[in-house]
């Protein structure tokens, strides 16, 4: 008898799917036709990513890890006892600047309920950039499943931080099977992403400043404010109107920390003091005024990064629980408690940052009134003068002026005496003063309201 010969067409189709809610999967199908006696083998692979949480996950200042899980079962439907090699790459969809940010840490695990944030990466595991697109490979028999816990992580909020707050890239996690001369492939497609993360500015330690609320863009009349002036710790961090006359508890400065990139705010009115997030993890908790944890300050309650959201507009995300400083609104604006909150992009987590007058003095040369400060980068300021009903605008300054020379004029005041206002860039009186028009000798003075 003569040996027959059964020839035989192969014919492959993928076809993958992805739901972002709850558990998700992705099928190829593939089929082999014997096109003498018509009997047909056929074979699946299944990709399931029950609870990989980094599908679709969205990075925070305040949520940097995430660790899920992706299981891959060979589901070939076949007689054969073969076992299939099946290799699962994980990737981006594209080359893009937040793949190579985040490590991608994988490892094997007996059941998926393994991947819990709190399991530890054991040694062996593979730890890349989802940019370097790690592959790991098994062998499986029909029916067998291989599970992998797959952690996504940021080093630090500053590597990812971006001028619009936020970046993105597509992971894939792909299946390949090879049974004998058949191959079968699986795959799904997310999107990850960081949101309101910007770039961390580097503040002025030298100067005092007001810290105002953006909430109220038309006349920022409203500070951070030391509730009542108190120099205890525990004092409550307040939202307050800003003053025109005993203002050092509303004047804060920037201090070096004990970590790269972070710094503390110490009030005017007590310099041994720090605003301090009491070491809560919890949304919506009270922020107050402690005593230094060091000098520098070591605790990282205490610590904040100034991240800038744009032109003289900043977030201050606390080093302890990665939350926003955030300032009430509503009928609290005056005298509301200041809070912390996962970063939302929200006004009311945003705040404007200016500096406050230092060393301002007045006096009389020869025709004019002289007045300095020290350097300032907040500016222009309007020097404006009361007389009765009318207020009159004796000078802008230039936006970096160190003082203003305005020469006097019996014929345009008269004799008396007359409040002076500096008024800043913001429309927030920041200074004051008078003016004395007198027969026998001019004089003036000057007031930074501390």
């Amino acid at each position: 008898m003569s040996a027959r010969f059964i020839k035989l067409a192969i014919a492959t189709a993928l076809t993958g799917f992805f739901v972002l809610a709850g558990t998700t999967a992705g099928f190829a199908f593939w089929s082999a036709s014997n096109s003498v006696s018509s009997t047909v083998t056929a074979a699946t692979l299944t990709l399931s990513t029950t609870n990989f949480t980094s599908v679709g996950y969205t990075f925070g200042n305040d949520t940097l890890v995430t660790t899920g899980s992706v299981t891959v079962t060979n589901t070939t439907a076949t007689t054969s006892t073969k076992i299939g090699a099946v290799s699962v790459a994980f990737g981006p969809v594209a080359s893009a600047t937040l793949a190579g940010k985040v490590t991608a840490s994988i490892w094997s695990t007996a059941l998926a309920a393994n991947c819990t944030a709190g399991a530890a990466v054991p040694p062996g595991a593979t730890i890349a950039f989802w940019s370097a697109s790690p592959v790991l490979s098994s062998s499986l028999a029909t029916g067998a499943s291989v599970t992998y816990c797959v952690r996504s992580s940021i080093a630090s909020r500053d590597v990812v931080a971006s001028a619009g707050g936020s970046m993105t890239f597509q992971p894939m996690i792909s299946a390949t099977i090879t049974v004998g001369n058949f191959t079968g492939s699986a795959s799904a497609t997310t999107t990850q992403s960081t949101q309101y993360i910007y770039p961390v500015s580097t503040p002025d330690v030298t100067h005092w400043n007001w810290i105002r609320p953006n909430w109220i863009t038309a006349s920022y009349n409203y500070c951070l404010d030391v509730s009542g002036g108190g120099g205890t710790n525990g004092t409550l961090v307040i939202s307050y109107g800003c003053k025109n006359a005993g203002a050092s508890n509303q004047n804060w400065k920037f201090t070096a920390s004990g970590a790269t990139g972070y710094s503390t705010i110490q009030p005017r009115s007590a310099t041994g003091l720090r605003i301090d997030d009491n070491s809560s993890l919890t949304s919506g908790g009270s922020i107050t005024v402690n005593t230094a944890s060091g000098s520098p300050a070591t605790a990282t309650n205490q610590q904040w990064q100034i991240q800038q959201v744009s032109a003289g507009i900043y977030e201050f995300v606390n080093g302890y629980s990665g939350m926003c400083l955030s300032s009430p609104g509503g009928t609290n604006q005056n005298l509301g408690n200041l809070t912390q909150a996962p970063c939302s992009g929200t006004v009311y987590q945003q705040f404007k940052v200016s500096q406050a007058f230092e060393n301002f003095t007045c006096a009389v040369s020869g025709n004019n009134w002289v007045w300095s400060w020290n350097s300032v980068t907040t500016g222009p300021y309007h020097v404006l003068v009361t007389h009765g009903a009318t207020v009159t605008e004796l000078a802008t300054t230039a936006a970096t002026a160190t003082g203003a020379t305005i020469a006097f004029s019996a014929a345009n005041y008269g004799n008396g005496t007359y409040n002076v206002s500096f008024v800043d860039s913001l429309g927030t009186e920041v200074g004051g003063g008078t003016i004395r028009i007198a027969l026998f000798g001019n004089s003036c003075t000057a007031d930074d309201f501390q």
